[in-house]
């Protein structure tokens, strides 16, 4: 970040920002194939039905490829038509980067579905190590803001295929094979995927888009705040998500051996430790974050105060939701939650369009907090306890 930041400038580094931001929406652009594959996937290898598995994964990578195809094609129209001249370079660039990691992103689910997740970690440090050197170089030689969102796509690219080539010299067994059938294999994987895929637009279009917001709303300065206070979001949640993801399936085998005590006792301790890390962040944030950050970036883009509160309230609001939300997904109410994100994501939008012209970058990041804690954070928890009462009064089930 210093270094972009210093070779660039700030407006650059505010395109640059924005156009980044988009590689968040990867893993939405498979029609949540990716997230089916770890359960469909997982419920194959834990019976050896590894036909069915390889089934799974050759209708995955068929509608990811599709879908690939029509990302290309779809958002080159939009940049062409809606951006800016001057800006179309590096959003065409994502574009093409969106494109070609959409089947490649796949590999990752299928890691967490074998329960060997630590392999998908290990190909994202290498994405993260690519993406760095990538960028220092691109510092000592160029300027121009397309080198440096391509560093950042084909970081992601080159990850991504080294996970899939990985997991089909680990795993032969998975490799693509279903093609005498191959539109019933996509289907198959599809039909269970546009759940999540719904659940995961309406939630992530929450935030995903902010970068651009700040851009278009407020202008390419305004941008380069909104690139640093959200990759500190967007930092801080990731590592909350680190702590709290081996709930998902510990919830899930709970559900299914009825022990309702354990699914209270976790839900309980596990929503006071992700809040309670929420809240060290968040103190550091408001106390010490301006000095932190300038002496990070060697540099002082403006940001006071006021955003560092809402990014303080961001993290705080998404963490307290967090375990209730992994409840709803072990035990598969998800189509509660597309109508509770997609109500969240919709105040949200109009809230940010109201607040930024008023509060300026801030008022992006508190319209989201806003909505997560007065909008999803109660309709999470009166589900999970509906869910807990329900399932206390079925024969076999201890609490």
């Amino acid at each position: 970040m210093p270094l972009l930041l210093k070779a660039l400038g700030p407006a650059r580094f505010g395109v640059w920002g924005a156009a980044t931001s988009l590689a968040w929406l990867t893993s939405m652009l498979d029609l949540g194939t990716g997230a089916a594959l770890i359960t469909m996937v997982g419920g194959a290898t834990a019976v050896n039905r590894q036909t069915d598995a390889r089934r799974h994964v050759t209708g995955a990578l068929l509608v990811e490829s599709g879908m690939a195809v029509l990302t290309l094609i779809a958002a080159s129209l939009v940049v062409l038509t809606a951006v800016p001249r001057d800006q179309t370079g590096p959003y065409l660039i994502a574009v093409a980067g969106l494109a070609i990691n959409v089947p490649l992103n796949g590999a990752n689910c299928i890691w967490m579905a074998l329960q060997k997740g630590y392999v998908s970690a290990f190909w994202e440090l290498i994405q993260t190590l690519t993406i760095l050197a990538g960028s220092i170089v691109a510092t000592l030689v160029t300027v121009d803001v397309r080198i440096y969102v391509a560093v950042v796509y084909g970081g992601v690219a080159l990850a991504n295929l080294g996970s899939l080539v990985h997991l089909f010299l680990r795993h032969p067994e998975l490799r693509p094979d279903a093609w005498a059938a191959p539109f019933e294999a996509a289907r198959g994987v599809a039909s269970q995927g546009a759940i999540y895929f719904a659940a995961g637009v309406a939630g992530g279009l929450t935030y995903m888009l902010d970068n651009v917001l700040a851009l278009q709303l407020l202008g390419p300065e305004a941008s380069a705040r909104m690139a640093i206070a959200l990759r500190i979001c967007i930092g801080a949640s990731g590592m909350l998500t680190i702590v709290s993801q081996p709930l998902w399936p510990a919830f899930a085998e709970a559900g299914v051996r009825g022990d309702l005590k354990w699914i209270e006792r976790g839900l309980v301790r596990g929503t006071a430790l992700v809040t309670g890390l929420a809240m060290a962040a968040a103190v550091f944030l408001v106390t010490a974050g301006g000095p932190f950050l300038r002496w990070w970036l060697h540099a002082d883009l403006g940001i006071g105060p006021d955003l560092l509160w809402a990014t303080a309230a961001w993290i705080l609001a998404q963490a307290a939701g967090r375990v209730p939300y992994l409840l709803l997904n072990a035990v598969g109410v998800v189509r509660f939650q597309v109508v509770l994100c997609t109500l969240a994501t919709s105040v949200a939008l109009c809230l940010k369009f109201v607040w930024a012209p008023w509060l300026g970058v801030a008022g992006i990041l508190w319209a989201t907090a806003a909505a997560a804690a007065f909008i999803s954070l109660p309709a999470l928890t009166w589900r999970d306890v509906r869910w807990l009462k329900s399932c206390g009064s079925r024969p076999g089930n201890s609490r």
